[in-house]
């Protein structure tokens, strides 16, 4: 569960008013997925690693089953694989990167990038024989699209790894080794030439096709691993049929009165007449009277979110995701939360003189980890990603910059001085998980974003004692 606690300056004007829960989830974009499984190449090129995607599609090649199934398998499983070369690249350039700037045993460390560089060529050839049986396998159109983009968005991958080492290792390098690098990324260029792939750079053009596309694959590749939502409104569900309730009440009490002033009255008299009119307004009070106390009820008791998290692949439900919008009172907000707000105060006036408005948003995600683990072998952690649009709280910024004169004491004269307008935006999270419903671990984190009229100008984590 995540409690986010945002201490905006009331001079913002972000308020009960000017900011409702619309605009908010509008702001905010959530996305949940499959952590990257960490697997080294050469566990890839493992046949006996049933973990490992070649196996896995290897396998899937030799079965006689739904051919849907097995297309659909193999695709997801290319997808994966992409995904995990690049995270498999990024680890190892940073190993190398860390353990260079350590200057210890250089020798070996270059002897190890060698070998690297030979087991990266080993598992191209592996994925070339790969693609040939598939190709054998008469793959449907979208099979065959997906070999295409993961093979070259792999040797993209590669060639940037190949690239990145050469560039920040390159004076450290012997020539043998330099020429082994500078080969492997003209394989690759050559490669993605012969495949007539988009991901050429072109020295002639300002390379927009290049960008694009190579925007399009990681996503595709990447999206494997996002999970699907299926967004509900749990609140207009229950006001609904907390109206219906409402209606049929008033409907019995003015049927009641109605039924008892038409035996006790004369019918048509003055005083049946205006018994009458005071039923019907009571009924139309008790009417709104339901409907103000339903909307309370609910917004307090109710998240204004509810969503399930889908496997895609499986298309099961595996999760739900609450989330809940609202402008606490200062006396409602937890007092660890204001302790950690004050933390970095410089003075005790402090508060007073820079007054703040508190949003509040939770988000409470339930995962069956039964259902995940049947499922998946690989994927054991889950990300939650989250991204908000700071844009709506600058409405009412000032200019980023305003100018004053003061006396330059060593030029004896007067300057112009130009003065940055910030604002301070601290963010307060609180991050509970939770085991068996108990609570397992709380953490607290803190962040300041300065931000001007143009956006944010810096962030910066607060360190709490």
């Amino acid at each position: 569960m995540v409690d986010a606690f945002f201490f905006i300056p009331k001079s913002l004007q972000i308020n009960k008013g000017t900011y409702n829960k619309e605009q908010f989830f509008y702001d905010l974009h959530n996305r949940i997925r499959f952590k990257t499984p960490k697997m080294f190449i050469k566990d890839i090129l493992d046949d006996d690693n049933i973990l490992s995607p070649l196996s896995i599609i290897k396998k899937a090649l030799n079965q006689s089953v739904n051919k849907t199934h097995i297309d659909n398998l193999i695709q997801r499983e290319l997808r994966i694989l992409a995904s995990i070369i690049k995270t498999s690249l990024k680890d190892k350039l940073h190993f190398f990167l860390r353990n260079y700037k350590l200057q210890k045993k250089i020798s070996f460390l270059l002897n190890i990038l060698e070998e690297y560089i030979l087991i990266i060529r080993e598992f191209k050839d592996q994925l070339i024989n790969l693609k040939i049986l598939i190709i054998n396998y008469n793959p449907s159109e979208e099979l065959n699209d997906t070999i295409k983009y993961s093979e070259e968005y792999i040797s993209l991958q590669i060639e940037m790894f190949f690239t990145k080492i050469l560039t920040k290792l390159g004076e450290s390098l012997y020539e043998s080794q330099k020429n082994l690098l500078i080969q492997s990324i003209e394989n690759e260029q050559s490669y993605r030439i012969e495949q007539k792939s988009r991901l050429i750079i072109d020295e002639r053009s300002d390379n927009e096709a290049f960008i694009y596309h190579e925007g399009i694959m990681k996503k595709y590749v990447q999206g494997v691993l996002y999970l699907k939502k299926k967004e509900k409104k749990p609140q207009e569900t229950s006001l609904e049929l907390f109206y219906s309730i409402g209606a049929g009440l008033a409907m019995f009490i003015s049927l009641f009165f109605g039924i008892f002033l038409y035996s006790h009255l004369e019918e048509y008299s003055l005083p049946f007449i205006g018994l009458a009119v005071v039923v019907y307004t009571l009924r139309d009070r008790i009417k709104d009277h339901i409907r103000k106390f339903s909307q309370k009820a609910i917004i307090l008791y109710l998240p204004d979110k509810k969503t399930d998290i889908m496997d895609g692949f499986y298309n099961e439900k595996i999760g739900i995701c609450r989330e809940k919008m609202y402008f606490p009172e200062i006396n409602k907000i937890p007092k660890e939360i204001l302790d950690i707000r004050k933390l970095s105060n410089k003075s005790s006036i402090e508060t007073e003189g820079k007054p703040e408005v508190c949003l509040a948003y939770r988000k409470k995600i339930t995962l069956s980890s039964k259902k995940i683990n049947k499922m998946h072998t690989r994927h054991k952690d889950i990300l939650d990603i989250t991204k908000f649009n700071i844009h709506y709280f600058l409405h009412y910024a000032d200019d980023p910059y305003h100018n004053i004169v003061s006396w330059r004491s060593t030029d004896k004269k007067l300057e112009k001085y130009s003065m940055s307008k910030v604002y301070h935006l601290n963010i307060i999270f609180k991050l509970t998980s939770f085991g068996n419903n108990n609570v397992k671990e709380v953490l607290y984190q803190k962040y300041r974003i300065i931000l001007n009229q143009n956006g944010i100008k810096k962030v910066l984590a607060v360190i709490i004692n």
